[in-house]
């Protein structure tokens, strides 16, 4: 009898301890995992529904947990309305800074627009806009934000850099009032539960909470798509210079968005510069050690204006910095999808200039040397691959050969990569990884003497 008791009690204590320990893992797990705001949409109308038949749930300061299929939110006149799927007749005027909260149970997400997304979802009226905020954990918005950012069905390894990379640069967004990140190439792009998969969320998985930290900070873990060769320090595009973010080799030869051009008519240039009344002739006044444009002094029909590479990059919407100029005849019988002739080629070798390639030499830095295109030496030498030169060969190179015609030019703009070049190159990780090289090994060489650890607050 006593031996029964005894069994029984220790049994007793047993489920005790295990209905104890595991509830409190689980909580404790929920703790650890930092919770992230994300900036979904900010616009004058919003339309918000549950996917199939799981009522969302509304709460706010009229609101109490107030069941519903849909919403529509809609700002007009100074007026800022919200309707019910259920009762569209009934209107609500909604005051300046008013604040809802939007729940579903449902592991399918809320939609709003056209996309769905996971989480809960913080409703904000503002004088100009409504903003619609994503609130969930950074894990689950990994999954979608590696899968926005870089194709599924690239190797795994690629994948997991993007998502400690992404990780990083989230966390390291934290602590603004309304939202700590928004959902564009702004920041970094994130569309919903349809970007995530299988792959995706793999590669978030085996890569949990771990983020890039220099002397026990988070850093602050840039990417882009492509460098076109090398990447470029920080302190080269923006006034900030970290010692993680420096210029090193990158490996994006062979991707679609390392050569592109992109033309501009005189009427383009005059709306995107109406103060100088367009563009007639632009210098580039520095550069950096890779060769982006660092400022550049442009000049209209009124006047004459100095400004950033970076600045003209979001004016005209170029892919990168990595750029040069020059302005062309405009031949009307191309199609738009074709680059015009150039108004210094030549087909004849014995009408060009032979140029003797040295040490720093590349094709834009000697095509600028002459005021030619790279594109006029790349079809002039028959050069397959661009990004090879070799010192000692001797190029030819044509003859500028400009003249006052008053036939209307346009600018042709040939660019290198694509986006800022700096930190890590998404091309790059890819060609790495399929080279047989681990996410840590990928980001490591990107960002230098950085440590990857588990995330702590005190990173911050």
């Amino acid at each position: 009898m006593i031996l029964k008791i005894i069994k029984t009690t220790h049994k007793f204590c047993l489920i005790s301890i295990l209905i104890f320990c595991f509830p409190q893992t689980r909580t404790e797990s929920a703790i650890r995992e930092p919770i992230i705001n994300v900036l979904i949409l900010k616009d004058q109308k919003i339309r918000i529904r549950s996917d199939r038949s799981i009522p969302l749930s509304i709460s706010g300061q009229r609101f109490s947990n107030k069941k519903i299929k849909g919403l529509t939110l809609k700002k007009q006149n100074n007026r800022t309305t919200l309707i019910f799927d259920k009762n569209k007749q009934k209107i609500f005027d909604l005051k300046n800074e008013e604040k809802f909260v939007v729940r579903s149970s449902d592991r399918r997400g809320i939609w709003v627009g056209q996309k769905r997304y996971a989480g809960k979802l913080n409703i904000f009226i503002r004088d100009n806009d409504i903003m619609v905020v994503n609130v969930l954990g950074i894990e689950k918005y990994l999954g979608s934000v590696v899968g926005s950012e870089m194709p599924a069905k690239w190797p795994l390894e690629a994948l997991k850099a993007q998502a400690i990379a992404s990780r990083t640069y989230a966390l390291k967004q934290k602590g603004n009032p309304l939202y700590d990140i928004d959902s564009t190439n702004n920041n970094q792009v994130y569309i919903g539960l349809e970007a995530g998969t299988y792959k995706t969320k793999r590669a978030v998985d085996s890569t949990r909470s771990l983020v890039l930290t220099y002397k026990n900070k988070l850093i602050n873990s840039l990417f882009h798509s492509s460098s076109a060769g090398m990447t470029e320090n920080s302190q080269d595009v923006w006034k900030n210079k970290y010692p993680y973010l420096s210029s090193v080799k990158d490996f994006d030869k062979n991707n679609p968005k390392l050569r592109w051009n992109k033309k501009f008519s005189n009427s383009q240039l005059k709306k995107l510069f109406p103060r100088i009344g367009g563009i007639k002739k632009i210098e580039i006044l520095n550069v950096t050690s890779t060769g982006r444009v660092k400022n550049v002094k442009i000049h209209g029909d009124f006047g004459t204006d100095q400004i950033s590479g970076v600045d003209i990059r979001k004016r005209m919407n170029l892919k990168s910095t990595l750029v040069r100029f020059k302005f062309i005849e405009d031949n009307e019988t191309k199609s738009s999808d074709e680059i015009p002739k150039l108004l210094s080629t030549n087909s004849s070798g014995n009408e060009s200039l032979t140029h003797i390639v040295r040490v720093g030499d590349t094709l834009i830095v000697i095509a600028d040397q002459y005021d030619v295109s790279v594109e006029e030496i790349v079809a002039l030498n028959k050069i397959k691959n661009s990004s090879i030169i070799n010192i000692g060969q001797r190029l030819l190179v044509p003859r500028n050969s400009l003249t006052s015609s008053s036939s209307e030019k346009i600018l042709v703009v040939s660019g290198y990569g694509s986006g800022h070049g700096v930190g890590m190159s998404q091309w790059g990780a890819k060609y790495m990884a399929n080279k047989g090289q681990k996410a840590n090994a990928i980001l490591k060489h990107f960002y230098k003497g950085v440590e990857i650890k588990p995330f702590k607050k005190y990173f911050l």
